[in-house]
């Protein structure tokens, strides 16, 4: 007993080790690694990429707030936000639902009513739709595909220190919605009282129906800047920023004043006494992008894409992630899930 009892205090908390770590540990233990190379597809002429998300019932949405076709609609968006970000277009999908026997035909309509306005918005192509028996209520799995011409891949470059980090939207929003929603959840439960969430429509819709601006997309496209290297903020702007760095064994200067907070998402912080910065740094479920724009590309994005904000830039390692505040301060830049 006395030398299981001194295992047992051996163990380590994820949160100790970072959950990157241990993803890492964890493949170096079969010898193999997540390949960011994109996998070749038959059409020929294109290279193709993969995405996969998984939802799960309680963790990733609660469905006291969450109707059902938003839900669907949602799930694709998330899954397409992967291909965007590495300059692919989408192309097709693969979706298995779980569910248990909670859940009736009509829910599942519901659901793919949802998904169904994603797939003709975007103009996918459907592989495969399963629908599979759950015990723990409903669970959504979605992989997408996208393809990119290879003369385009070819053109893009490495990223390195003094490329610009660019942001394409404001942040914070999604999180302050999910805040709001939990908040009036705990009133219902507590008084049957219903809530009055007509002033929040804007973090509401961030959070509940978000959409991808693909216009945006377009435009990028079409000014013919090819970014090294993007990200999709769905774990929060600090976990992606050190995602990248983490790629390319960069470090990161993000400026404070740059970041740009939409002012409801300052007024809903407020209210329930949050900081609104670490709420759009850590706050995830934004469905914006950061892209990695050589510094030789700046006066082109000023002009044709005014829409980017210019957030910070990439610097040596040594330097680290950091924020820097107004008045020069640097503060070391921390996402959950990365132990440093």
């Amino acid at each position: 007993m006395e030398n299981q009892d001194k295992k047992e205090a051996k163990k380590t908390q994820v949160s100790d080790i970072g959950r990157i770590t241990l993803i890492e540990n964890l493949l170096n233990m079969v010898d193999c690694s997540l390949s960011d190379s994109p996998s070749f597809g038959g059409e020929e002429g294109f290279t193709w990429i993969n995405s996969h998300k998984l939802f799960l019932e309680g963790i990733d949405f609660d469905l006291t707030y969450m109707p059902l076709k938003y839900l669907g609609y949602k799930t694709v968006i998330f899954s397409l936000g992967p291909v965007f970000a590495k300059g692919y277009t989408p192309d097709h999908i693969s979706v298995k639902i779980g569910l248990s026997k909670k859940y009736f035909k009509e829910d599942i309509e519901e659901i793919w009513l949802g998904m169904k306005a994603a797939i003709e918005e975007y103009k996918l192509k459907v592989n495969s739709l399963e629908l599979l028996p759950s015990l723990t209520g409903l669970t959504i799995s979605i992989s997408a595909q996208g393809k990119q011409k290879n003369s385009t891949i070819v053109q893009r470059g490495k990223c390195s220190s003094g490329d610009l980090i660019c942001l394409t939207g404001n942040i914070g929003a999604a999180y302050m919605g999910l805040q709001l929603l939990e908040r009036e959840k705990s009133v219902f439960k507590s008084t049957s009282a219903q809530p009055d969430l007509g002033n929040y429509k804007y973090i509401l819709k961030s959070y509940l129906n978000p959409e991808i601006n693909k216009s945006l997309i377009e435009e990028i496209n079409q000014t013919g800047v090819i970014p090294s290297d993007g990200e999709f903020l769905e774990q929060g702007l600090a976990s992606a920023i050190k995602m990248i760095c983490y790629r390319y064994e960069l470090g990161a200067k993000i400026f404070l004043d740059k970041l740009p907070i939409a002012s409801e998402t300052f007024r809903m912080a407020e209210e329930i006494n949050i900081d609104a910065t670490t709420a759009a740094i850590n706050g995830g479920e934004d469905v914006q992008f950061i892209f990695i724009i050589p510094l030789s590309q700046y006066e082109k994005i000023q002009k044709e894409l005014p829409q980017f904000d210019v957030i910070g830039h990439l610097c040596s390692p040594e330097i680290g992630t950091v924020l820097v505040t107004p008045d020069g301060l640097e503060l070391e830049l921390k996402a959950q899930g990365w132990s440093k």
